[in-house]
């Protein structure tokens, strides 16, 4: 049997930031995770057995950034007695910081491209709720 080849446009191609339009000077955030105490906190959990921030920071690149390297280094779950241990990290809360006083240069690039304030013709994602075949709810971030 003949040998197949691949499919090069199969192939995995990194992700990288696009900005069609240069970001303003003062960036305004709507992060989804850690700042409002009083809410559950959106957080998610890898295979790795790592807890995230959130789901879109598990990806190569962002997992390589010297940010998210010091927030790996205290986020493997099995190695803590509960997930609030994780939370009350300095590293953690040092990152929740960060991002609630839009201290930029130290919050990670895809939490500045996932979670900036959007105008209505740069938003990234829209979510419609249905019941009986009603919309019941509709969040555009």
């Amino acid at each position: 049997m003949p040998k197949q080849e691949r499919d090069k446009s199969l192939e995995h191609k990194p992700f990288k930031y696009r900005v069609s339009k240069p970001l303003p000077k003062e960036i305004e955030m709507q992060p989804k995770c850690m700042i409002i105490p009083e809410e559950v906190k959106m957080v998610a959990v890898t295979n790795r057995g790592h807890l995230l921030p959130c789901c879109w920071l598990d990806e190569q690149q962002t997992l390589n950034h010297p940010i998210m390297i010091e927030l790996l280094k205290v986020s493997k779950i099995n190695e803590h007695n509960s997930i609030e241990d994780i939370l009350n990290s300095k590293v953690w809360l040092d990152f929740a910081k960060n991002l609630a006083e839009n201290n930029m240069d130290k919050v990670l690039p895809s939490c500045i491209h996932h979670c900036r304030k959007r105008d209505n013709k740069d938003k990234i994602k829209k979510q419609t709720y249905f019941k009986d075949g009603n919309i019941i709810n509709r969040i555009v971030n």
